[in-house]
């Protein structure tokens, strides 16, 4: 398909590179597909060659669809098919002009499109499409004879299941990622919710404000004493701090928050 030739191409250019690092990733590339052909003739087989297995009334009641979704999917599948094997020497071709406007600027020392062509050999070029018919003619011969590949090596029960779980584990990639990587990042996470969330911003925020804005409210009732002089005290204090802030102003703004500090922190006491 067409997804196919985009695959080779990163394989070759891998090898290309002539390092150790280049030809390890050339062997992962490779194995990964070798088991990309291995759940892609399953989901085949599965699909087109196999008994059905749903309920006969389902299978009663399907019918083709009409030229509205057959024409669109039938231009799709020549897409699908044959669109990257006609367009591949015209996109990365060595003599391809259609980026010569630089809208995909490769630096002149990361270009190994000429060792990919030129330099690689042909086998390590067909390695990878020989691996893939091989194994797709194996995992047929498999589905279609229902063949114990683990029980005709000679495998023991307890050793097939455990080759097995370990391959549908993903090779224990994803417990060890999910216990040591992502269950860290959530206990952390958890830890720095309450921590932040539901301690500092509570604190500063919502509940650290009603509990300021009570505790000024309980300190500004004791004003209220009942007595007419205090409340006349007050009232030139205020008259005094009305006439003094422009000045203070004029000099230092700082000096006014002192000054409101200072009340507050008497008003503690």
């Amino acid at each position: 398909m067409t997804g196919f030739y985009s695959k080779d191409f990163i394989i070759e250019s891998s090898f290309g590179q002539y390092t150790l690092s280049s030809f390890v990733v050339y062997i992962i590339a490779s194995i990964s597909a070798i088991f990309t052909t291995l759940y892609s003739v399953k989901v085949l087989y599965l699909t087109f060659l196999s008994n059905p297995q749903g309920s006969l009334l389902n299978y009663r009641q399907a019918h083709e669809g009409n030229l509205y979704m057959t024409i669109p999917l039938i231009i799709l599948a020549i897409f699908s098919i044959f669109f990257g094997y006609i367009t591949k020497d015209m996109f990365i071709g060595a003599g391809s002009g259609f980026f010569s406007d630089n809208s995909i600027f490769i630096h002149p020392s990361h270009e190994i499109f000429l060792d990919t062509e030129f330099g690689v050999p042909t086998m390590f070029k067909l390695l990878p499409f020989i691996f893939t018919v091989f194994f797709f003619i194996i995992a047929l011969i498999k589905f279609e004879f229902k063949l114990e590949l683990g029980k005709s090596i000679g495998f023991s029960k307890s050793i097939y299941h455990s080759i097995y779980g370990f391959i549908n584990q993903r090779f224990l990639v994803e417990s060890i990622y999910n216990i040591y990587i992502s269950g860290k990042i959530f206990t952390m996470g958890e830890e720095i919710s309450r921590v932040i969330h539901r301690g500092a911003v509570e604190l500063i925020g919502p509940f650290g404000l009603e509990k300021t804005l009570l505790n000024l409210g309980t300190r500004l009732s004791k004003l209220d004493t009942g007595v007419l002089t205090s409340y006349a005290l007050y009232i030139f204090i205020g008259l005094i701090f009305n006439l003094i802030v422009p000045y203070i102003c004029l000099l230092d703004n700082s000096l006014v928050i002192l000054i409101i500090i200072a009340v507050f922190s008497n008003s503690k006491k």
